[in-house]
């Protein structure tokens, strides 16, 4: 089963604890820079029926559909709770229209649930759905234990998924273009921008991650 990275701030929700518990789904709660929950090359929202009205109002869903649509090939919107909510009466040509917003001008796609058991069912969908999609070179956990790829192209695609945001489509493409880990590791920013599916923003995100010293002093002193 794929590990699905979820926000902390997911916790309050108990999305998390029944994605575990219940459906047995691998999860790893951490602060994301984008989106609620992660699926591979998937990245999801979550707000509540009246969240939702109140983001539209103040402007901070389109910015948020915006920075998840450029971040992952496919991105989601789950809308949890009443569909629309009361808050609505009166406004639902509002309400409706900017949902079409979100999905057309940034290719969300929209999924309405009634409360956080029908999300995290939907979730683990995702999870199988994209597991299926991408085949047996993906990250997969079995027993809480990470299993190991079998063969060198797995091993380098699992390597380079360790970076976040570069899923299996993501780590393909990277090999495609550089065609070694040696080669990615010391291509040019510049040079990851232009891969397909990765951008300006993933390739700051890599090569500040590469170029990270924090903790050397410690490790030094430590030795």
């Amino acid at each position: 089963m794929l590990t699905i990275e979820i926000d902390s701030r997911e916790e309050p929700s108990g999305i998390p604890r029944l994605l575990a518990e219940r459906f047995h789904v691998p999860v790893r709660v951490r602060s994301l820079p984008v989106g609620d929950y992660v699926l591979g090359d998937m990245g999801v929202e979550r707000k509540t029926s009246l969240d939702l009205v109140h983001s539209i109002a103040d402007g901070r869903a389109f910015d948020q559909a915006r920075r998840l649509s450029g971040a992952f090939p496919r991105a989601a919107l789950i809308v949890e709770g009443l569909f629309p909510p009361p808050a609505c009466d009166g406004r639902e040509e509002w309400y409706f229209g900017a949902l079409s917003q979100l999905s057309w001008s940034f290719g969300l796609r929209v999924f309405p649930t009634r409360f956080p058991l029908d999300t995290a069912i939907l979730l683990q969908r995702f999870a199988e759905a994209e597991l299926d999609r991408v085949g047996a070179s993906t990250v997969r956990v079995d027993d809480k234990r990470w299993c190991k790829p079998r063969h060198t192209t797995d091993r380098r695609l699992f390597l380079l998924q360790g970076f976040f945001g570069v899923g299996p489509e993501r780590a393909r493409n990277l090999l495609r273009a550089f065609g070694s880990l040696r080669s990615v590791f010391c291509a040019p920013m510049d040079a990851w921008r232009e891969v397909p599916g990765v951008g300006p923003k993933l390739a700051r995100q890599m090569h500040d991650l590469l170029n990270d010293e924090r903790g050397s002093e410690e490790a030094r002193d430590a030795g």
